[in-house]
């Protein structure tokens, strides 16, 4: 082997690193991205829920400030309670999907080098 062509591989060997660590990092920054993102969409059903309490909150107080009976079943309780119900069961797949993104790999590339294989 020629210096030449010691030099060409250990260069080609470099760049190929160098190539690997940026995608690698770059791997790792979309999918911090997607997960901030994901639980920035948490955040936004939590408080959509937070509204939801408040305003059964509101209606039980009003019952009870009136002296009236509570009644489970009205329409204004059934319907809040379902929306509540289904914003949670949305953030538990949201969370369910920030797990499947954590485990997420990046795809292993071919050891190719400007297209070609590289012969070893």
């Amino acid at each position: 082997m020629t210096l030449m062509d010691d030099f060409r591989r250990k260069t080609e060997d470099g760049l190929k690193t160098l190539k690997e660590t940026a995608e690698g990092i770059a791997f790792n920054v979309e999918k911090q991205a997607k997960i901030a993102r994901k639980r920035m969409d948490i955040m936004r059903i939590q408080r959509k829920v937070q509204k939801l309490y408040a305003e059964v909150g509101e209606y039980v107080y009003g019952e009870y400030a009136t002296e009236r009976q509570v009644v489970m079943d009205s329409p204004f309780l059934s319907e809040r309670m379902t929306a509540i119900s289904i914003l949670k069961a949305e953030a538990k797949d949201i969370e369910d999907e920030i797990e499947e993104v954590r485990g997420m790999q990046p795809a292993k590339q071919a050891d190719t080098f400007g297209g070609e294989e590289k012969k070893t």
